[in-house]
């Protein structure tokens, strides 16, 4: 009697909407979602273990086949889905034309994701410009269909991957963890341009963001830190250049705006001047005036 309801509940559904017999198909089932969560954990841990590249988006592309092959194999239980191809086959041309054209960004965004993952020109966490978008910030997300960058207004801008892909960027975080800035002023001709010199390197030193990156054999050679260089001579000004290293970009920028106020403060003190225009305005009636007494 048991063996008959068993056999009543396994045969319910079959070669109506069930490939097999219903105790089958959940077995079916239930082995397929089990088996897709060992390989999704198993390629997880591969994954954490070998690859050093963007393991976000690598991640998401594992679930995204391994789901699919699962939810594919599930459906393949159904009669009604059991061959994919004949239903494909039978849609129509238009529908398919007009699908490929839908999916036409989608696809490229998916293909460029995949071209960023691979070649790796930036990763999350880099700060990158991209001059072309008028866009700098830290790269704060990878996915399959788009860039998420946090700009310095601390606003997030989505950019499709394949914009990303064929933009002109600059990757300004570096390897060796330092960022060269350039601390540019001009002083008038009038003044001791030594003076001034001495007064930028004191100044860039005192700086607790200041890097010195020089190697032992510069050290050993006497190579100084700090190296001012006159880069020019303008109508009313002598241009000075000094290239100084911080950690990242932010200390950079925070260093410069410092040493801009030091400087300022320093150069007023000691009589060192920044050039300004100046002009002279002469009245046509005073000149007339004048030479007529």
């Amino acid at each position: 009697m048991n063996i008959d309801l068993i056999d009543q509940i396994n045969n319910w559904g079959k070669n109506s909407f069930l490939k097999y017999g219903l105790i089958e198909t959940i077995i079916n089932i239930g082995l397929i979602l089990i088996l897709a969560f060992i390989v999704s954990k198993l390629l997880k841990k591969f994954i954490h273990r070998h690859y050093k590249g963007n393991k976000l988006f690598i991640l998401r592309l594992k679930n995204i086949l391994v789901y699919s092959f699962a939810i594919y194999g599930c459906l393949n239980q159904f009669l009604p889905f059991s061959d994919i191809t004949k239903i494909l086959a039978a849609s129509t041309g238009i529908v398919t034309l007009a699908l490929g054209l839908a999916a036409q960004d989608a696809v490229g965004n998916f293909v460029n994701g995949m071209m960023i993952a691979m070649f790796k020109p930036f990763k999350i966490g880099d700060l990158i410009r991209i001059d072309s978008e008028n866009i700098i910030g830290t790269v704060v997300d990878i996915s399959l269909r788009h860039t998420i960058i946090q700009t310095y207004e601390n606003t997030r801008v989505i950019i499709p991957n394949s914009t990303m892909n064929k933009a002109i960027l600059e990757n300004i975080s570096t390897t060796n963890n330092r960022k060269a800035n350039f601390l540019e002023l001009d002083i008038s001709y009038e003044s001791d341009v030594d003076k001034a010199m001495d007064i930028i390197k004191e100044e860039i030193l005192r700086h607790p963001n200041f890097l010195d990156v020089r190697t032992q054999e510069e050290k050993n050679n006497h190579i100084p830190p700090v190296i001012t260089r006159i880069t020019g001579f303008l109508d009313s000004s002598v241009h000075l250049k000094t290239t100084i290293y911080s950690k990242n970009n932010a200390e950079g920028f925070a260093m410069l705006c410092d040493l801009r106020y030091a400087i300022k403060k320093r150069f007023d003190k000691e009589g060192i001047e920044f050039p300004y225009p100046h002009r002279t305005i002469t009245y046509k009636e005073e000149v007339t005036k004048s030479d007529a007494e």
